[in-house]
C-alpha cells in the first residue's frame, strides 16, 4: 500500500509541475505579445507626433499667406482712399495687423509643439511598458516553475504522508 500513496504523490508532483510549466509558458506569451503590441503603439505615437507637427506648419503657412492677403488688401484700400501707408496711423494698423499676424502664426505652431510633445511623451511611456513586458516574459521560465511545482508538490506529499503515519502510530494501544 505504501507504494501507491507514493506514486499518487508521484502522479500529483508531476501534473503540478506540468500544470506550473504551462501557466509560466503562458505567461511568457502574453507577455511577449503586450511588449509587441506597445512597442507598435509607441511606433503609431510617434507617426501621430510628425502628423501634428506637418499640420501645424501647413496651417502656420496658411495662416502667413491670409495675413499677407490681409495686409495687401488694407494697403490697396488705403492708398485708393489717398492715404500715405507710409507713416501715421496708416503705419500704425499695418504694424498691428502684422504683429497680431504674427502672434497668431506663433500660437499654431506652439500648439502643435505641445501636441507633439504629447505624443512623444505617450511613445516614451509605450516603449518602458513594452521593456517591462520583454522583462516580465524573460522572468517567466517554465521549466524553473515546473521544478519549483514538482518538488513542493512532492514535499507536501511526504509531509503529509508522515504526520498521518506519525498520528496513527501514536493513536494505536501499546501492550
Amino acid at each position: 500500500m505504501p507504494w501507491a500513496i507514493a506514486a499518487l504523490a508521484a502522479v500529483s508532483a508531476g501534473l503540478s509541475a506540468y500544470s506550473a510549466s504551462e501557466q509560466a509558458d503562458a505567461q511568457k506569451k502574453a507577455a511577449n505579445y503586450q511588449a509587441q503590441v506597445d512597442a507598435e503603439n509607441a511606433k503609431i505615437a510617434l507617426y501621430n507626433r510628425s502628423d501634428a507637427l506637418q499640420r501645424g506648419e501647413l496651417e502656420a503657412q496658411k495662416t502667413m499667406r491670409e495675413q499677407a492677403q490681409l495686409i495687401g488688401t488694407q494697403r490697396a484700400a488705403l492708398a485708393a482712399s489717398g492715404v500715405d501707408v507710409t507713416q501715421g496711423s496708416a503705419l500704425d494698423l499695418l504694424a498691428s495687423t502684422r504683429f497680431l499676424s504674427q502672434e497668431e502664426v506663433e500660437t499654431i505652431q506652439s500648439n502643435a509643439a505641445r501636441e507633439a510633445w504629447g505624443y512623444d511623451v505617450q511613445a516614451s511611456n509605450f516603449n518602458n511598458a513594452s521593456d517591462f513586458e520583454r522583462w516580465k516574459a524573460k522572468q517567466a521560465n517554465p521549466v524553473k516553475a515546473g521544478v519549483i511545482a514538482g518538488t513542493s508538490s512532492l514535499l507536501s506529499s511526504a509531509t503529509s504522508y508522515y504526520s498521518a503515519k506519525a498520528s496513527s502510530s501514536s493513536a494505536k494501544p501499546r501492550a
